[in-house]
């Protein structure tokens, strides 16, 4: 029976585009996308910022800056649509070595920046106008060969506050650094949880073509044709799992130019996937107990579905949101799904993924004994027509 019941599953899941497309067209898009977005190193973003600077008066300090901007990466003074404005007030080169200067630098931004943009621009301007500082109290003391172009002195006041000699910075795995790290397990997990849609269009149609009800009359209980449902549908999420992971693991980094994620625990790999398919499985049946149309199910199930994504630091990392929001992600399942993903990636041990396993565990049971009630409920209001 329960191989029969797969086989039907299936079939209705291949012959449904909407499911294929939200089983698995959906989360790869967002693997790729994401894998994208998060692999532009900071260099490259620098790269493509064009940066105006004017002066009220045209002198040293304006040739100055210029240089140490192009070294931290600023187009600048280019012909075309200008990201910042760099304005230099009158006699700043005279105070620059004062710190009660009333002579200042005036920044402003292009509104088409983004506030984590304007930031990085704001600390790389910092860094040039330090350079440029200490570049004048090197004019100032002499510490300048009066021979030397402004292309050598820049190099060497670049070299004197280079602190690279005194950081050493560990080389970290490929697990911790890469971007994939973080877009493909999340909306590899993203993909699972999304069962949710198939599983509760398949009840719907089953209780609209009378199945339901004409199950009561076999010799099989509610609990028995739920339980069997989850398994079903477990199964299907199982290779819905393998797909993704060869997908995400392989050509994702290899489409996007990153390097490959290694399993490092693989054990620890396979067994996060049972838990998460259970938990998503469970949580799936629980929203189809409770909905009775199609409109409620793409509501419900897919709302709830990307709400979770969202607070789960799928769209945004935990480490960029408020303390509230990055609190609140402590009690989503998809985010302990994710975070027992990356476990097995990184090579834990089993007893570091106990707690997330646990939590795992007991929300799936939860939703399981809520969706097993409401399912008996609902069919006991069932009758022949």
């Amino acid at each position: 029976m329960l191989i029969e019941s797969i086989k039907k599953e299936a079939i209705i899941i291949l012959n449904d585009l909407h499911s294929v497309a939200v089983l698995l067209i959906l989360p790869i898009t967002f693997m790729v996308i994401m894998t994208f977005a998060m692999g532009e190193k900071q260099a490259n973003l620098v790269k493509k910022i064009n940066v105006s600077v004017h002066a009220e008066k045209s002198d040293y300090s304006l040739l100055s800056l210029v240089s140490y901007l192009k070294t931290s990466g600023f187009k600048v003074n280019q012909e075309e649509s200008v990201d910042a404005f760099i304005s230099i007030e009158s006699g700043f080169e005279r105070n620059l070595l004062l710190k009660d200067s009333e002579a200042q630098i005036l920044l402003s931004y292009s509104n088409e920046l983004s506030p984590q943009t304007r930031l990085m621009i704001a600390e790389l301007v910092k860094v040039s106008i330090s350079k440029m500082k200490l570049h004048a109290y090197m004019e100032e003391v002499g510490d300048f060969d009066e021979s030397l172009s402004m292309a050598e002195k820049v190099d060497i006041v670049n070299e004197s506050s280079s602190v690279d000699y005194l950081l050493n910075e560990q080389n970290q795995d490929q697990v911790f650094s890469a971007p994939t790290l973080y877009s493909i397990p999340s909306w590899l997990i993203f993909g699972v949880f999304f069962i949710v849609l198939p599983i509760s269009t398949t009840l719907i149609k089953e209780k609209e073509n009378g199945t339901l009800i004409r199950i009561q009359t076999y010799p099989i209980s509610n609990q028995q044709y739920l339980f069997t449902k989850a398994l079903s549908y477990s199964a299907v999420s199982v290779i819905q799992w393998l797909l993704l992971s060869v997908v995400g693991l392989a050509f994702v980094p290899w489409l996007t130019d990153q390097a490959l994620l290694v399993i490092n625990s693989p054990s620890l790999y396979l067994l996060s996937a049972a838990f998460i398919i259970a938990s998503a499985i469970c949580f799936a049946l629980l929203i189809a107990a409770l909905v009775n149309t199609y409109e409620q199910a793409i509501v419900l199930g897919g709302g709830i579905n990307i709400l979770m994504a969202a607070l789960s630091g799928f769209m945004v990392p935990i480490d960029m949101m408020p303390d509230a929001l990055a609190n609140i992600a402590n009690f989503s399942p998809m985010y302990w799904s994710a975070d027992i993903l990356k476990q097995g990636l990184a090579g834990d041990s089993l007893m570091q993924a106990v707690p997330n396993m646990i939590k795992l565990s007991v929300f799936g049971l939860g939703c399981y004994l809520l969706a097993l009630n409401l399912f008996i409920k609902k069919t006991n209001k069932l009758s022949w027509t």
